[in-house]
């Protein structure tokens, strides 16, 4: 064996031992959670909250760092094209992860991602005002039979999950040619148009749906709410797969390439946040409902999840 041969086969062996190594002393600098959105909002408060348990459980220093715009489709773009090294995490919603890539031109997609770990997930309720004459999604559903045109669904803006849960809704029943939608800034303005009477239906989360004076209908979810256990599941009321199940979810995703361990320690290190006292309590504090899958779990539910909503987002004309 010439020199050449003995130094080129030692730079070999030297790699190979390296690489598991690497992964075994990750993180040997701080992981950066990035939130797509700006500093102050509930999905910021949420990342900000969870960073110091990932960091105890992973032995290391996380920091979280803010990036708006494009409705989370900017923060999302920029990291999808970063080294997969596992030290550079988003936090994506359900609508930054699949519903934004399927309706607008942006630089990611279905595989552009390592689902690391799901952290939080709330179904959707399609409620309505209380003391309207309408107490059942089949009442719902026979009054806009009977009056077309005359209802109104509204939303935070279109393409938002409030919109998908109430096309999902009405296409589901089959209605929903005969009840019209009025989009918002936001769902704060809905529910105030909710309020006044203006718009007859919305659909947003257990809780959101709690700050008011409303009626829930129909749940978004495989079985019905604890608190509310009255209300049918979409899936009982007739409304068939994929538009019977949707969930306003958010998880940590790293770039498409991240090693296979590197992804599994954070996993791992993610369900021993999720499930720290600390954590729990501050969930319970802010009423955010965790639902932790690990990146097996999560990829799964993550390509269902896309998948599904490309029927609704079809149905919505989006």
């Amino acid at each position: 064996m010439n020199i050449k041969t003995l130094i080129a086969s030692l730079a070999v062996l030297a790699t190979s031992a390296a690489a598991p190594a690497l992964a075994q002393d990750f993180p040997e600098r701080p992981v950066n959670l990035v939130v797509p959105f700006n500093a102050g909002g509930g999905t910021d408060l949420l990342v900000r909250g969870f960073a110091p348990y990932l960091a105890e459980a992973l032995g290391g220093d996380v920091f979280v760092s803010n990036m708006a715009g494009g409705s989370g489709t900017v923060a999302a773009g920029a990291l999808a094209g970063q080294r997969p090294t596992g030290y550079q995490l988003g936090y994506w919603s359900v609508t930054v992860s699949t519903i934004q890539p399927q309706i607008k031109d942006v630089p990611y997609g279905i595989d552009s991602w390592e689902p690391i770990c799901s952290v939080a997930a709330s179904p959707t309720m399609l409620f309505t005002n209380a003391g309207n004459g309408i107490e059942t999604i089949e009442q719902a559903k026979a009054a806009i039979e009977a009056e077309p045109g005359k209802y109104l669904f509204g939303s935070s803006g279109p393409g938002a999950m409030t919109h998908l849960t109430t096309v999902a809704a009405f296409e589901g029943l089959g209605v929903l040619d005969k009840i019209k939608h009025l989009p918002f800034q936001g769902s704060g303005p809905a529910l105030q148009a909710m309020a006044a009477g203006t718009i007859q239906f919305f659909g947003d989360t257990e809780i959101l749906m709690q700050r008011g004076d409303f009626t829930p209908l129909v749940i978004f979810s495989d079985a019905r709410s604890e608190n509310f256990p009255d209300v049918p599941t979409a899936t009982e009321v007739g409304i068939a797969a994929p538009l019977n199940e949707l969930y306003l979810w958010g998880g940590l995703f790293a770039p498409a390439g991240t090693p296979d361990d590197v992804v599994a320690k954070l996993s791992e290190a993610c369900g021993a946040a999720v499930a720290s006292e600390g954590f729990q309590s501050f969930a319970a504090d802010t009423q955010t409902v965790l639902n932790y899958r690990d990146a097996e779990a999560f990829d799964a539910f993550f390509r269902a999840q896309y998948e599904g909503n490309t029927a609704i987002i079809e149905a919505a004309g989006l």
